[in-house]
Formats: C-alpha cells, structure tokens, sequence
C-alpha cells in the first residue's frame, strides 16, 4: 500500500493554534476559515493555492461584554462576504461579518451552557449554522443581521420580522462532541434534517419544519458521538462514529449496518461525501490517525494518514484545481493538506 504524507503543512506567521475551521469559497478561491487560540487573533483564513495567512479580530458579543471566546466555527458567504458563526465555553452563539468584525447576530445561549460545536449546512441554497450545546441543538441563518440602531437595547417595530424568528430550537437533541461532527445537517427524501444524539438517547434523524423526528436508532456498545450523511447506494444514510467505531444507518429501517472497527485511537472526528462517484468517510482520531473508508465496500482507502500527532480537531473534503484533497487540524499542530487517495 502507497504512504500518504501532506502535500501542505501550514501555520499562520503568529503560530496561533487552530482550533476548529471551515471552508467557503469566494470569488473561486477556496478559503479557509478557522478559529484560532491566541489574544490577538480570533479568527485566521487561509489560502491553501498560495499558502497566505491573514488574520482578524471580532467584537465582543454584548452579552459577553469582553472579547469573543471562539472555540468552535462555522463559515458562510452571505451577499458576497464572509460571515463567521462560533462561540465557545464562556459565551453563546454569535455571528459575525469577518472584514469588519462586528457582531450581525447574537443568541445569548448562556441557560444552556457553552457552545460545544458549530457547522455550516447548506439547504437549497441556504447556508444555515447548526450550533450544538450539551441540551439542545439551535439553527441560525446565516443570512440574518441585527439592527445596528440600538445595539443595547434592540427593539423589533410593530408588524416587523425580528432577526430571531428564524431561529429553531431543538431540545430533544444534544452535542457531546466539540468537533463539528457533533451533528449532522442536509436533505432527507427533500426534507431538511438534522442528525444527533437524543437527549434520552439513542440517534435521531430530526425533521425541521415537521419538529418530530423521522428516525431513531438504538444505541451502540460505543455510544456516537460524531455524525455525517451520505449517500450509499442511491439513498441517504446516516454515518455515525464512536470509540473506535464508523457505522452506517438506515432511516427507513432504523437500523445499523455491522459497524467496522478503525485503526487508531478513539474518534474525535469525522465528515462524509462523495467523490468520483463514490462514497466516503473520513475519520480523525485522538492519536492523529486518519482513516479514508469507502463507504459502499466499508473497506479502508489505502493505510491510515500518518502526519498529526495529536488528537485531529478539523476534517474536511475539497476540491482544488479540480482534484479532491482533504484538510486537517489537530491540537498544537499545523494545517495538513493531504491528496485524496484512491
């Protein structure tokens, strides 16, 4: 078997760690959005063809009242601009545009504690930022701006949509996970699901507009904790990991496939698709380890990617210059860039 190493490892010129990131694409250019560890630095983008780092500060959240405390981060390309949505262990959700660094949305989520996990999900068109807490799971649009009349003090006139009326709380979910694993979103027989852990158990596949969910998968021997969709065999399955498991699940039966066991340590992270036709998984563990499984066969892709040594905190799949490569982040290390094996 062929020994994969990165085509790219990169660090912004500060050495900040980071610690979660997402990918946009604006004006052709594939970027990277990532949250960064440091005081002077919030929020870092990086471009992966020429290898530059740029750097940002955010406003505070007002209900904060200090500096952004941003673990956790999703990205999205709203009227031409990146918009950045995170929190971390000390305030709720917020969102941001990225150039100027103010605060265009803020969900005070602090009755649920810290932000355990955002990710981008894309529905129709429609980027929406799913944020994870330890008791519930809220969907922002990312389209959505507060006013700036009156910033302490925002009051919605008489007969006007407020900013917080398209946002959806489901209590019946919950995020263990701090990766951006920790759920899953997209398109269930044309209906806009979101997958994740149930409050009393199990795995739901949770149906937006219906608020109920269309499936429910009993627990593992190792409980999931990360969670994809993809689509195998011409229907969509959920893609769950826990410990050193990767399962598929079918919502129409509610039932797991045999799970397969991954090299490695225990997962600490995961994302899904399909590339040339095919369909995927990519799982990062605790001990650096990345596994590429082919998700119709449920064989692993090559041997593991050997390059972090640290637990993997970001997975993702791209296509640069029209080839799919996969990107990475782990504690206390650099971006990795890794040519997609086949």
């Amino acid at each position: 078997m062929t020994v994969h190493s990165p085509l790219i490892t990169s660090l912004p010129s500060s050495r900040h760690e980071i610690l979660d990131f997402d990918l946009v694409t604006l004006g052709g250019k594939l970027i990277l959005v990532a949250a960064a560890l440091g005081h002077h630095v919030d929020v870092c983008t990086w471009d992966p063809v020429s290898d530059h780092w740029a750097e940002y500060k955010l406003d505070g959240p007002a209900f904060d009242n200090d500096q952004p405390d941003l673990a956790v981060v999703g990205a999205a390309v709203v009227d031409g601009r990146i918009v950045v949505g995170g929190g971390g262990d000390h305030h709720g959700f917020a969102i941001w545009d990225l150039e100027t660094g103010k605060v265009r949305l803020e969900n005070d989520a602090s009755f649920r504690g810290s932000t355990n996990s955002t990710v981008r999900a894309d529905f129709g068109g429609r980027s929406v930022f799913v944020a994870g807490y330890p008791g519930g799971v809220d969907l922002v649009d990312s389209r959505v701006t507060e006013s700036d009349e009156d910033e302490d003090d925002p009051v919605t006139e008489p007969g006007q949509p407020s900013p917080y009326d398209s946002l959806v709380d489901i209590e019946e979910l919950e995020c263990q996970s701090r990766a951006s694993s920790a759920a899953a979103a997209g398109l269930l027989a044309g209906r806009p699901v979101v997958v994740a852990g149930g409050r009393h158990g199990g795995v739901l596949v949770w149906d937006i507009e219906e608020e109920r969910h269309l499936a429910k998968f009993d627990n593992l021997d190792e409980t999931p904790t990360e969670f994809a969709l993809a689509s195998v065999g011409g229907r969509t399955r959920v893609v769950a990991a826990g410990g050193q498991s990767l399962v598929l699940g079918d919502p129409e039966s509610n039932e797991w496939d045999e799970p397969v066991t991954v090299p490695g340590d225990e997962i600490s992270c995961l994302t899904a698709g399909t590339v040339h036709g095919r369909p995927f998984a990519v799982t990062g563990a605790r001990d650096g380890t990345i596994c590429v499984w082919d998700l119709a066969e449920h064989r692993l892709l090559g041997r593991p990617l050997q390059g972090h040594s640290s637990e993997v905190l970001g997975l993702r799949v791209a296509d640069l210059d029209s080839r799919p490569v996969i990107i990475s982040s782990a504690h206390c290390d650099s971006v990795h860039l890794w040519a997609f094996p086949s």
